[in-house]
Formats: structure tokens, C-alpha cells, sequence
């Protein structure tokens, strides 16, 4: 889910009328050697696909998300009173866990915060909004044979990612996202602001001009951790309209925790 927000914080632009097929491919920094097949995203009319590594598949449809496990022939769903429902529970969750935060000494926060490689939800060290920003680097660089502007997301003034774009112009097909995205980020509103900043670091990146073809995070000390995410392909194409539909013989179960279908 995480990939998706910041897909649809990074993508909006135009009006839907075509296929979308966006492919990134994980992979080591050193040797650019891949971790897995590519993570497949397709977007038509509205409607969002996504595949990854897992046999798992996320598709957003008319306000709803469906999980589909494709190894179990099983599927789950969650439409917007279930989300809503889903947000609460975790902002409770959330809640509980800062009074416990609140009451450690700091050297247990700090390595709390260490053992999550300085991962922690906004907030939950420090007590405070965390404050993202996005700087133009003033660099170039070149992936897959194509140039980059480099730009910087940091957090609380630290390095978090490091965005390698491209002008949106420069991708094909790029007016055929804004709906298919502004539906997204609707449908995981409730679940973002359930976390304290979650949608923080998104907004933040809606501040880089560019699409990302290269992402890097750092660790908690500066440095870049092993792997990076790059653009392996980009193209316009019909997509099947069955693509967005759940497949037959697939059986429904229940959301964890809330019951019910």
C-alpha cells in the first residue's frame, strides 16, 4: 500500500482516457543486479492495477481497494466505510503506542527508533510534526539512457530518499493518470490520516518537479541502503477491462480484525 500512495502522490497530471503500463524493477546499487521480477502498475479509465514480487495484486476500483492473493485464489475487500472502520483502530493503536514512547527514557527511544533504521511514524520519537522537504540538488545523472535531475526528500532536515526525475512531458501517456490517482489518494485518505504524518512525506514529494525513474533511501547515519528502485519500462496500451476485475473462482474473504464480508 505504501508504494501506491506514494505512486499517486508522485504521478498526478492530465485526464484519463487511455492504458497506462508502468514497470519498476528493484535492484542492487553496486552490482544493478535485480531482486525479483518487476512490480507492474496499469492504469485505464480510472481504474489502478498493481502487481508485485509476492503473488499479490492491489486493484482500485469505483472507491474501492481488492487484495487478491494470486497463489491462494483469494481476494479481500475494503470499501470506504471499511477503511474508515480500519483508520480508527489504528489511530487508536497509534494512540497508545506514543503514551508509551512518552514515558521511555531517551536512550530507549533513540534505539527503538535504530532498531527501525529510523523508520518510526512521525511523531512517535520526538513528539513533534515531522517537517519533509524536497531540494533541488542542482545535479544530473543518467539512468537507463535516460538524463535525471537529482533531487533530495529529507526529514526533520535529514537525508530520507534521493529522487533521480524526468519532466512529466518526457513519458508518454502521462495525461492519462490524474483521475486514475486522485482516486487513489481518496480512497487511502482516511487510512493516511489515521498515522501521524503519513500523508506528510507524499506532500512533500509532490514538490519535486519530476517523475522518479531512480529512487534511493538513506539509512538513519546518511548513507544509501543496498537496494534502489528504477523505471524499467513506461509505455501506452490498451489494457483489457477485465485487468480491473477480480477473477472468477476467486473466493472472498474477510478484512482482518473487521469482520464481516
Amino acid at each position: 500500500m505504501k508504494k501506491l500512495i506514494l505512486a499517486a502522490a508522485m504521478v498526478i497530471a492530465g485526464s484519463a482516457h487511455g492504458g497506462v503500463r508502468i514497470e519498476t524493477v528493484t535492484r542492487d546499487i553496486k552490482t544493478q543486479s535485480p531482486d525479483g521480477p518487476a512490480s507492474v502498475l496499469l492504469v485505464q479509465d480510472g481504474n489502478v492495477r498493481t502487481s508485485g514480487d509476492r503473488g499479490n495484486s492491489v486493484i482500485i476500483k469505483d472507491g474501492s481497494i481488492y487484495i487478491l492473493d494470486d497463489d491462494e485464489k483469494t481476494y479481500r475487500q475494503m470499501d470506504r466505510a471499511q477503511m474508515q472502520q480500519m483508520a480508527g483502530q489504528a489511530s487508536a493503536a497509534m494512540a497508545q503506542m506514543q503514551a508509551r514512547m512518552k514515558d521511555m527514557p531517551p536512550e530507549q527511544r533513540a534505539m527503538m527508533e535504530r532498531m527501525m533504521g529510523g523508520q518510526l511514524p512521525g511523531g512517535m520519537s520526538s513528539g513533534k510534526p515531522d517537517v519533509w522537504a524536497a531540494q533541488d540538488t542542482g545535479k544530473n545523472d543518467t539512468v537507463a539512457g535516460r538524463q535525471c535531475r537529482v533531487w533530495n526528500l529529507t526529514r526533520n532536515g535529514k537525508p530520507f530518499e534521493e529522487l533521480c526525475v524526468v519532466p512529466y512531458p518526457s513519458l508518454a501517456g502521462k495525461e492519462n493518470l490524474e483521475k486514475a490517482f486522485r482516486d487513489l489518494a481518496d480512497a487511502f485518505g482516511d487510512l493516511a490520516q489515521a498515522m501521524p504524518n503519513a500523508d506528510a512525506g507524499a506532500k512533500g514529494r509532490l514538490d519535486v518537479k519530476g517523475y522518479p525513474i531512480r529512487t534511493r533511501s538513506y539509512d538513519a547515519g546518511g548513507k544509501y541502503r543496498g537496494s534502489e528502485t528504477v523505471l524499467s519500462k513506461w509505455a501506452e496500451e490498451s489494457i483489457p477491462a477485465a485487468t480491473f476485475e477480480v477473477p472468477k473462482g476467486y473466493a472472498k474473504q474477510s478484512m482482518p480484525g473487521l469482520g464481516g464480508n
